[in-house]
């Protein structure tokens, strides 16, 4: 036999077991012990709150006659009697359900009140319970008033609605009208925690409330989350990851992170951050409600900080947020995040409308940065044992030389570390990564970020040895802490030039040979790599990487690159080899390794390809924009030839005779070929 889901398992079948109700369920007992019957009720709530099951209690109410047959009208139905089962099985003639999205006509509703019109075959009251009925027409309603108002004795109707609006007032002044409330996330929690002790099934308190949240106020739809968590975790106990996984929902440490970015100013981390939530397909509309809901938490914990839970997991990090940022800027990012969130449809995805909004917050801004101490379950182990110990100043490092290429071909390896890329190793509901050796190298970096900062006079000026563009913008990045980490040393300016000029002269020589007959054609394994790279743009430094080297070998994980030595300091670049992992991971579907052998290309590389195809295109343009290219004749003789040759044309003679037309000498061009 094929098991019930839960919301039909567990429906309750008197008032006692329904949970989350007690003011209705409170107003109907006390009725029906007192007998002060209603002739018309009216439920109104959101869906899956219990207006169906509770007019079928009522009903049972009603109608039970006891375990003896001989009871009457009860708060506490019997369950036992033929009424009760009959009513609990769905087959007790005199109680009526109609559903009124699906009949609601005039002469449905006429239909029904005729049949009202009769006393019950079996039963003390005939029930009629119309669903949804705000959906009924007007001329249904207006069919239904007279009898609503003065039913027949036996006669009880129940209405049920999640849009009491709709409802006209005639109607409603005409019934007995009860507010179903939505149920809280923890009573939803508790409900579940009982029906799964009665089930034997293990799972996290924790779990169970997330998902009680997820029920957003229905009963009904927290019992089916519940059941599609039980299908998720297997023969496995309900776990709060699990969960987690199930709704697409992230760990709150991740919106504490970004939140903890935004009071540093720090956009990158931020979207560092982002991306993971991208690449592990989270829901972005549902995590820009969670930041909202965040957020509120600050504010009170800001104003009434007796507010929180005391069993709260994000208390300690709720109440540092609240310290660190002011009122004023806990109610502009709640606004922010409340405006994203029904912009999210008109964004153009769900990551740029996310995004965006961090960096709306992050404009906002009030000029200043904060330095956040987080909570130490957020800090990595290894982070604090490294935070004690004390770090020496660095030298300054000496000028950088221009480096001349080699003349011989020497055939060098360079590995890269084949440790997982940040964007994999970091969990997102841990902090950044940070083993003693890169803990102590960002402290000594930073310490060469405030030498840098005030130089002096005579001292060259630095330069950004990553990104072009953001060496332009010194100032605004220092401001927001970007790059940072990856101040380079001074170099000379006779040494740029020099390292310039011979850069374009190697850019000439990969991207714009005279004649591509000189150059070998690709191996097989170097069409493999073009194909899989032709349709990537890297920038500037992983372009020198990717495009200019020649693919030697590609064998399971590990990718052979033969690369100009002119380019090996591109190798040292922590950025330029991270964008390389990013761009060729995807590509292959999994983590990849890299080998280098420091060598002039022996065949054709990517850039060559690209640039003799560009070459191709515009030659073809070229010649073609010649074939069809047509010019004035000069020459006297030969125009009049040409004018001669053109009346004979049978389209010329034509035209000429239809509308007395003559040839305009100047108008006579010969083609050039």
């Amino acid at each position: 036999m094929a098991s019930q889901v839960l919301a039909r398992k567990w429906r309750p079948h008197d008032f006692e077991s329904v949970v989350g109700q007690e003011p209705v369920v409170q107003a109907l007992t006390h009725a029906l012990r007192e007998n002060r019957l209603h002739h018309a009720y009216l439920f109104t709530g959101t869906r899956g709150v219990g207006k169906t099951t509770l007019s079928r209690i009522l009903a049972k109410s009603l109608n039970c006659v006891g375990p003896d047959g001989k009871g009457g009208v009860t708060d506490h139905p019997c369950g036992v009697c033929e009424a009760c089962r009959a009513i609990d099985e769905g087959r007790f003639v005199d109680y009526i359900e109609m559903d009124a999205a699906s009949n609601r006509s005039v002469e449905e509703m006429t239909a029904l009140l005729e049949q009202a019109m009769y006393a019950p075959t079996n039963a003390r009251y005939k029930v009629y319970m119309i669903d949804e009925v705000h959906q009924l027409t007007s001329h249904a309603f207006n069919a239904m008033l007279k009898t609503l108002e003065e039913p027949p004795e036996y006669v009880k109707f129940i209405l049920a609605t999640t849009d009491p609006q709709k409802v006209p007032v005639t109607v409603l002044s005409r019934c007995l009208q009860f507010n179903l409330k939505n149920v809280s996330p923890q009573t939803v929690a508790d409900h579940m925690a009982h029906i799964l002790k009665e089930e034997k099934i293990e799972a996290e308190p924790a779990a169970l409330k997330l998902l009680g949240v997820g029920a957003r106020g229905s009963m009904r739809d927290g019992l089916s989350l519940l059941d599609q968590a039980i299908a998720f975790a297997g023969d496995k106990p309900i776990t709060l990851e699990s969960v987690r996984e199930m709704l697409g929902m992230m760990d709150s440490d991740v919106l504490i992170k970004l939140l903890c970015y935004l009071a540093e100013g720090n956009a990158h981390e931020m979207m560092k951050v982002a991306q993971q939530m991208s690449m592990r397909s989270l829901s972005f509309g549902q995590a820009i409600r969670d930041m909202a809901s965040l957020l509120h938490k600050i504010a009170l914990a800001q104003f009434d900080a007796a507010s929180l839970a005391a069993d709260d997991m994000d208390r300690e990090s709720v109440l540092a947020l609240a310290k660190t940022f002011t009122p004023q800027e806990v109610q502009l990012y709640y606004q922010i995040a409340l405006n994203a969130r029904g912009d999210m449809n008109l964004a153009p995805d769900e990551y740029a409308g996310f995004t965006m909004a961090f960096l709306r917050m992050l404009a906002f801004k009030p000029a200043g940065s904060v330095h956040v101490k987080l909570p130490e379950r957020l800090k990595p182990q290894q982070e604090a044992e490294t935070a004690a110990e004390p770090v020496k100043p660095t030298a300054p490092t000496e000028p950088v030389k221009a480096k001349e290429p080699q003349a011989s071909a020497s055939k060098e390896e360079v590995k890269v570390d084949d440790d997982p890329a940040p964007w994999e190793d970091a969990s997102l509901g841990e902090s950044d990564p940070g083993s003693p050796k890169a803990a102590v190298r960002e402290e000594e970096l930073q310490h060469a970020d405030k030498q840098a900062a005030a130089p002096e006079d005579d001292d060259p000026p630095y330069v950004d040895d990553y990104d072009e563009y953001a060496s332009q913008m010194d100032a605004s990045i220092e401001d927001y802490g970007q790059y940072s980490n990856f101040v380079a040393a001074p170099v000379e300016e006779e040494s740029q030039e020099a390292e310039a000029s011979h850069e374009d002269a190697m850019a000439d020589r990969y991207d714009y040979a005279e004649d591509y007959d000189q150059i070998p054609e690709f191996t097989e394994i170097g069409r493999k790599w073009y194909e899989k790279l032709r349709y990537t743009y890297p920038a500037t430094y992983a372009k020198d990487i990717l495009e200019r080297s020649e693919c030697v070998s590609i064998e399971d994980d590990l990718i052979t690159l033969r690369l100009d030595p002119f380019y090996e300091n591109r190798l040292k670049n922590e950025k330029a080899m991270l964008l390389v992992q990013r761009i060729v991971d995807p590509l292959f579907g999994r983590r990849m390794r890299f080998k280098f052998e420091l060598e002039t290309p022996r065949s054709r590389t990517i850039s060559q390809e690209r640039a003799r195809l560009k070459k191709e295109k515009r030659l073809a343009e070229e010649a073609e924009h010649k074939k069809n290219k047509f010019v004035t004749i000069t020459d006297e003789a030969e125009r009049k030839a040409a004018i001669e040759a053109l009346k004979k044309t049978p389209l010329a003679r034509t035209v000429a005779r239809r509308f007395n037309a003559r040839i305009d000498p100047m108008s006579v061009k010969k083609k050039v070929s």
